[in-house]
């Protein structure tokens, strides 16, 4: 019976949570590349911070196979001080913008009270940077800023069905990266 209890608090404490991201591109893929690069795409991505919820893999996802239908071929760089001298290179990097004091002061009195008092951020997220090189020279860097908010309140939980209709931190990263393809566009094809 102990067992039970354990679960369905943990099941309010965690279940009860609304998420979704503002301040990316709200921009789909296309279906066909608009324009083949005939260069080589070489990539690195840095791995994240903190725990994450589908944003890396995401990233990995996009340059395995949606960047490199935009170039003649794409291979992963493991070493990020290394800097092909041919091609277009693309380092990505993840920082994670943490929530303010109030909100971790209140989400810690929040998750301690089995999530009875409520807690929310709106400012958590991530400063995603893609740096761009081109013959081992750098073009520019292309800077992104998706924010958070969480809400938190084990009243919450009959309408966490909302959760379908926000984005997801995947979603989130494969827009922006679609977006840094749009902008970059200029720029690869010099």
């Amino acid at each position: 019976m102990k067992l039970i209890h354990f679960l369905l608090l943990f099941l309010i404490t965690f279940a009860s949570c609304i998420t979704t991201y503002r301040d990316y591109p709200q921009i789909e893929a296309t279906s066909k590349p608009t324009g083949v690069s005939k260069n080589k795409l070489y990539y690195h991505l840095t791995p994240f911070p903190i725990l994450e919820f589908g944003g890396y893999a995401a990233l990995k996802t996009y340059f395995k196979n949606t960047a490199s239908s935009n170039f003649s071929e794409a291979e992963e760089i493991t070493d990020p001080k290394i800097i092909p001298p041919k091609g277009i290179y693309c380092k990505v990097t993840t920082q994670w913008a943490p929530v303010s004091a109030p909100a971790l002061i209140f989400g810690y009195i929040s998750i301690g009270t089995a999530t009875i008092f409520p807690a929310w951020s709106h400012n958590d997220g991530y400063d995603v940077t893609y740096t761009l090189y081109k013959d081992g020279q750098k073009i520019k860097d292309f800077n992104y800023s998706p924010r958070r908010f969480v809400f938190l309140w084990a009243f919450a939980l009959p309408v966490i069905w909302v959760n379908v209709f926000t984005s997801t931190e995947e979603e989130v990263f494969k827009a922006i990266s679609t977006q840094f393809m749009e902008d970059a566009k200029p720029y690869l094809n010099q």
